[in-house]
């Protein structure tokens, strides 16, 4: 597969994901939920299996929320008229994503209620030195947030959601990594790799003329507060 196809695919992808958040409502509140239980998840001092758990429990509900809505759109694009049938069709799969709602709710009882009852002997004190854990949820927000920023800015600016737009996500991980590497080390010399790497990741983003300055600029300035905030609070 040629690489413009493979950047070609991916943009299709990601303005489904895109398309999805801004028409439905149901997907904003999915959207908003995930960043609180990523989030969340920070405090509870989750083992990789059960942040693995977690995990797709959100993915899950999200997907299934996503079928359920091509599939309504689907439906309507054939016909606008009442039927039993697509009545029915339209039932199963809301029925599907009470399920993966209800499956999410009970990994959420299973995850969280022990953990809750103890809450003032878990929290930051056992966090704050899980720098792999926080280095993960902090990709994972500058993501989510990567997204979110190019939805509501897509009327100002260029490019597509996986190639260009108002925020580079390159450049918005690159500097989050930078900067968790540096916490995680506390090495200078570590630190000046690491950012002169997102300098020239950035860099390569403007003079391929992918993004404007201003965009590698606030992707750059994304991934930083974000890990900053995130390691500054958890440590």
């Amino acid at each position: 597969m040629k690489r413009g196809n493979f950047i070609r695919t991916f943009n299709f992808a990601v303005q489904g994901i895109i398309s999805a958040i801004r028409t439905e409502r149901n997907m904003k509140f999915h959207y908003l939920a995930a960043l609180a239980v990523i989030i969340g998840s920070l405090f509870f001092n989750l083992s990789r299996l059960e942040f693995l758990i977690l995990f797709f429990a959100v993915v899950f509900v999200v997907t299934a929320e996503m079928f359920n809505t091509a599939i309504e759109r689907t439906i309507d694009l054939i016909t606008q008229d009442y039927h039993p049938m697509a009545k029915l069709v339209k039932d199963i799969s809301a029925g599907a994503v009470l399920l993966s709602a209800i499956n999410a709710l009970v990994v959420a009882y299973l995850l969280f209620f022990d953990r809750l009852n103890t809450w003032s002997h878990m929290a930051l004190v056992r966090i704050k030195n899980s720098g792999p854990h926080l280095t993960f949820v902090a990709v994972l927000l500058v993501l989510i947030l990567t997204v979110g920023l190019k939805t509501f800015l897509r009327d100002h600016s260029r490019g597509s959601y996986f190639q260009g737009g108002a925020v580079s996500g390159h450049a918005a991980l690159a500097f989050c990594l930078a900067t968790s590497a540096a916490f995680i080390s506390m090495n200078g010399i570590v630190a000046i790799i690491s950012f002169t790497l997102a300098l020239l990741v950035a860099e390569s983003r403007v003079e391929g003329g992918i993004h404007e300055l201003k965009e590698a600029v606030l992707g750059g300035i994304l991934g930083l507060a974000v890990a900053i905030i995130l390691f500054s609070w958890m440590g």
